[in-house]
């Protein structure tokens, strides 16, 4: 959920930033009023309900290293919905993220 927000995000800043023909509104209104900013902010502050939820139940030592999972979602979409290049090198550090997310969830308490 955070990772498609972010997605939404960045597609929706981008797409404030193209001057459009005919319409006098600033940047500001224009970033504020964009549909796909609008549901990045609603998927952003979903997350963070549920999150704040989460570690209400399970130590936060626990729950934080989990977000790193999202670094592979958010890579993954921002190549295939944002064209955007993801290096080698950067795999690797998502990879290893994800080794040390995988170490703590197994890690005993």
């Amino acid at each position: 959920m955070e990772d498609v927000g972010f997605i939404l995000l960045s597609r929706g800043m981008k797409n404030s930033s193209v001057p459009v023909e005919g319409v006098r509104k600033n940047r500001i209104l224009r970033v504020i009023t964009d549909p796909l900013v609008i549901l990045g902010v609603f998927l952003q502050a979903i997350y963070y309900f549920l999150l704040l939820a989460l570690i209400q139940k399970v130590p936060v030592s626990f729950v934080v290293p989990m977000t790193g999972f999202g670094y592979v979602l958010t890579a993954l979409l921002a190549r295939v919905f944002l064209k955007e290049p993801v290096s080698v090198r950067r795999w690797s550090g998502i990879t290893l993220i994800t080794i040390g997310v995988v170490l703590i969830s197994r890690g005993g308490g």
